[in-house]
């Protein structure tokens, strides 16, 4: 049975491709056409984008803090039983940057020194819009233009900023819909999705044709006695073929086929990946223990892998949780920022001693920032908040975005000192995703078809 696209906005791309595609020398079609011929001709052309999600809204205040002045002391009066003390916050100065000054949090050595050594950048205030919205347009919560609706909703948020799209309904995220158009090109002869979890199900991986492929971080998922390694289905050869022609033998029925397609792909992609892990070269580097840690240690070993897996790009998703910080917010912050920062200066490390450096890029993102108010111990959900962008790639040691004053009552602060956000998940992503190699706009239309209410035609934030 073929297979039909019904997602609107990859129809609408696909109608516009072909529409414009049989005229001669159009920019987009010779512009697809250079992608092409670059993916055949040029080997060593490899990127990876690295997405690490927090969990339940990392608090922001906490993350970034005006370190003196008056700056510091409107931040302290307005969370006194969550502030950091200035003398604990590690010292960061962004090239360009002109207001108070900033200091990270203390468990943040590693990122500290990302930052400081030009190899991460500070994207601030970023989150989930609609359109363009200032103070006035909000309008004491009552917007008069369109805003994401469940605002400050853990579900909610989460999906819009994995979709892309927090006008709609979706069923594929941004990055899923980056796979379906970069794989091809770049990928023809991989067995394995581009895109690759590491931290769960998730929905900004989800495309229209990429279909996430999901692993522990101790490597491939096999089918109980057909991985690779074994020697049976209880010690039978003869019953291990049994099971595998009755999970992966083709079938008459639709269900019973697409059953068979699903049980192929996953035995066959579990070798594939099994293979190319034992072939490629060893990740020497240590990483922490921690959950995170070890997500980003099998990221490094199938970054390694990529040659033996045919992959000159690929998208992968780590996470962690622990981010909600109703109560006990310094503590519990501290403990999780703090396996973050190690597990992120481990992944640093190790892209460097495999000379990948400049060719994979992390960045963060989690469902919302926190408000500034205290609620005793913790704080409660907010709206935008800040994220880093790592790699050898960044224009790092800067700001992009606006930072905001950290104060109750400025043009940011829609209640209880929640920031309205003044980037949008848009320019964010479409600033990764150029750098990805789409370049060509109805691409990026198709990615993020939001994108020209922010970027107006521009290429991008300029952090890659």
């Amino acid at each position: 049975m073929a297979h039909v696209s019904r997602h609107p906005a990859r129809r609408r791309f696909l109608q516009q491709f072909a529409s414009i595609s049989a005229l001669a020398g159009t920019p987009f079609a010779a512009n697809l056409a250079m992608m092409g011929a670059a993916s055949a001709q040029t080997p060593g052309d490899y990127k990876a984008l690295v997405c690490v999600f927090l969990f339940g809204g990392n608090d922001h205040a906490n993350l970034i803090v005006p370190r003196s002045g008056s700056a510091y002391t409107d931040y302290f009066n307005a969370r006194p039983s969550l502030a950091l003390s200035q003398a604990s916050l590690r010292v960061i100065n962004p090239v360009g940057y002109t207001g108070a000054a900033l200091g990270l949090h203390p468990a943040m050595s590693n990122v500290q020194a990302m930052i400081n050594g030009g190899r991460c950048a500070v994207i601030a205030n970023v989150g989930t819009l609609v359109t363009p919205t200032s103070f006035t347009q909000w309008n004491d919560g009552e917007p008069t233009v369109a805003v994401p609706p469940q605002l400050f909703s853990h579900a909610d948020q989460q999906n819009q900023w994995q979709t892309g799209l927090p006008d709609r309904g979706s069923a594929t995220g941004w990055m899923g819909r980056m796979g379906d158009l970069t794989a091809p090109l770049y990928n023809p002869n991989s067995g394995v999705s581009i895109c690759m979890s590491i931290g769960g199900n998730n929905m900004i991986q989800a495309g229209e044709d990429t279909i996430q492929y999901q692993l522990t971080s101790q490597g491939a998922i096999p089918v109980q006695g057909l991985a690779t390694s074994s020697s049976g289905l209880y010690g039978s050869g003869v019953s291990q073929q049994a099971l595998r022609r009755l999970l992966t033998d083709s079938r008459a029925g639709m269900m019973e086929a697409e059953w068979a397609k699903i049980g192929k792909r996953s035995v066959d992609t579990e070798s594939i990946v099994t293979n190319a892990l034992a072939a490629a070269p060893t990740v020497t580097t240590t990483f922490p223990e921690s959950g995170i840690g070890k997500q980003l240690r099998m990221v490094a070993r199938m970054v390694a892998a990529r040659g033996q897996l045919s992959q000159r790009r690929q998208v992968f998703f780590v996470s962690q949780g622990g981010y909600d910080f109703h109560d006990n917010l310094v503590q519990e912050q501290n403990e999780r920022l703090g396996e973050l920062d190690d597990a992120l200066g481990a992944f640093n490390t190790a892209i460097n001693v495999l000379g990948t450096q400049n060719s994979v890029t992390t960045f963060t993102a989690s469902d919302f920032g926190r408000a500034l108010r205290h609620n005793g111990r913790g704080s409660d959900h907010g709206w935008g908040g800040h994220q880093f962008v790592f790699g050898g790639a960044v224009q790092g040691n800067r700001m992009f975005g606006t930072f905001p004053t950290i104060a109750f009552g400025t043009d940011t602060d829609v209640g209880n000192g929640r920031l309205l956000p003044t980037t949008s998940v848009d320019e964010f992503a479409v600033t990764l995703a150029r750098w990805f190699g789409v370049t060509d706009t109805l691409a990026l239309d198709t990615i993020l078809p939001n994108r020209n209410r922010f970027m107006m035609g521009t290429q991008g934030m300029g952090f890659l």
